[in-house]
């Protein structure tokens, strides 16, 4: 079952709670933190994933205090750029297994660590994710090269 703005309301009102450094968001808040999610956000979560971003929350020692909580909240559950959820990226791929784990889960430092976790070959990890960073850049190997007051087309030779 998908969440409504009212289920994130509820999870970052409850944390607000428990926790003395979250503030209580106001309802306008809350609406335009909602707003600021892409749709597919609402649609692919569920409680039981709330609920398990909120217990890592919660237990994280390391927690990501600066971070808006409900940005800090769901990066427990997306993959990470820049340490910032992104959900281009979609969901962890770890995820299922994470949520069937009991107690902390902590998020691995970088994608190598991931992969060494779960046994997968290392590689760049989501550098080279769709729209990654090394994705972008590949593209840089078929521009011609351009210096200081040169064109981007081949000079032409000098007689």
């Amino acid at each position: 079952m998908a969440i409504t703005p009212k289920d994130l309301t509820d999870t970052i009102e409850l944390l607000a709670e428990l926790l003395p450094y979250v503030r209580r968001p106001s309802g306008k808040a809350m609406a335009l933190l909602w707003a600021t999610l892409p749709p597919r956000v609402g649609e692919e979560l569920t409680h039981r994933h709330l609920a398990y971003a909120s217990q890592q929350y919660l237990l994280d020692p390391a927690r990501a205090e600066e971070m808006p909580v409900h940005l800090a909240l769901l990066r427990y559950l997306y993959r990470l750029e820049n340490d910032a959820p992104n959900f281009a990226w979609g969901l962890r791929q770890d995820l299922g297994q994470r949520m069937a784990g009991h107690g902390f889960q902590p998020l691995p430092a970088s994608q190598a660590d991931l992969h060494a976790q779960h046994g997968l070959p290392d590689h760049d990890g989501a550098r080279h994710e769709p729209g990654g960073v090394l994705a972008n850049l590949s593209v840089l190997a078929s521009l011609p090269s351009v210096g200081n007051g040169h064109h981007l087309t081949p000079a032409e030779p000098t007689p």
